[in-house]
Order: C-alpha cells, then sequence, then structure tokens
C-alpha cells in the first residue's frame, strides 16, 4: 500500500521540492540579504553594590541593568550606528571595535567559563554598541514600533547610505555585575 509521501511525490514533478525549499529559504531570510548583520549577540546584567554571596554595599543604589550589545558583521562592511530604540525610548550609543572571542569582565571566577563569554572566536568583525542616556527629543516611528512589537530592541543603522533597522529579539540575561 502507497504511503501519503509517495502519493505526494507522483503529484509533483521532480525538483519541486528543492525549488519549494529554495523559495522559502529566500523568503525567509530577505531583510537578513539587506543588513549587514550575521548575528546579534544581546545580553542583560544587573548591577549590585557589595561583594558576590554578601550583604548589599554601604549606600548601594536600586538595582540597575546593563545593557551589551555585540553586532557581528562580515570583515570589511561599511556602517554606521546610529542609536538603539528600547521600550519606546531611543537611546544614543558609542561603538568600539572587539576582538573576538569577547568576553565579560568578572572579579569571580565563573564555574561555567562558557558564561563569561560574550561573542565565542569568529573571523568576523565585532562591534561593541554601548547604551548611553535617552534622547528626549526622539519619538518612535510606525516603522520602529512595528519592529519594536516583537523585539525587545531595535538597532538604527546607516547601510548602503539607507537606514536600516536590525531586530534584537531578547536580551539574554548573565551573571550580575558586583560594584564595590
Amino acid at each position: 500500500m502507497p504511503s501519503a509521501r509517495d502519493a505526494v511525490r507522483r503529484r509533483l514533478p521532480r525538483g519541486a521540492f528543492l525549488l519549494i525549499g529554495l523559495l522559502m529559504g529566500v523568503s525567509n531570510n530577505c531583510e537578513a540579504q539587506n543588513s549587514p548583520a550575521v548575528k546579534v549577540h544581546a545580553y542583560a546584567r544587573e548591577v549590585i553594590g557589595g561583594i558576590p554571596g554578601g550583604p548589599p554595599g554601604v549606600g548601594a543604589p536600586e538595582r540597575q541593568t546593563r545593557y551589551f550589545i555585540y553586532l557581528e558583521t562580515p570583515p570589511q562592511t561599511q556602517f554606521t550606528v546610529d542609536g538603539v530604540w528600547m521600550d519606546q525610548k531611543y537611546y544614543e550609543v558609542e561603538t568600539s571595535l572587539k576582538k573576538a572571542p569577547v568576553r565579560f569582565d568578572s572579579p569571580v571566577k565563573l564555574a561555567q567559563d562558557e558564561r563569561s563569554i560574550a561573542v565565542p572566536a569568529t573571523s568576523n568583525t565585532v562591534t561593541e554598541i554601548i547604551l548611553r542616556e535617552p534622547a528626549a527629543a526622539r519619538s518612535v516611528d510606525r516603522e520602529v514600533t512595528t519592529v519594536l512589537a516583537g523585539n525587545q530592541a531595535v538597532l538604527q543603522l546607516q547601510y548602503a547610505g539607507k537606514p536600516l533597522l536590525v531586530p534584537v529579539k531578547k536580551f539574554e540575561k548573565r551573571d550580575p555585575i558586583y560594584m564595590r
């Protein structure tokens, strides 16, 4: 008795599966083809006053969160990072190139060394994006709102002479930063 798979194979000409797979791949990656980003590495770390495992430091401020964003791009790619949209606010940024692998600084030796790696070894260029103060004069437009709807942040770039939005799906939580 022929299976359902055999019935489908008989109805579709040879090569149709390859063509369907190719078209699905192209439609899923259309925006990625216009972006210089190979991967966005995004992390959130709480800032805690005191020492690990000890009481809070004297006069320790309320808990804050620091965000770490690294954009991995092919070598020699030319782009600029204008800012980052997060929680309906636009943050000005500073950027710097980093040599991979990129590790988090920590006074504590982590039992799981892989938790201290922000960007694994790669031959791609790694750009660190450092968030500054929110820019009060900027308001969210419809395009940014649409991209922010399914993401925790959006990078605003200039690439090939055009503005480009690169989504940051989620900030991965990492070990806290202890301040004395």
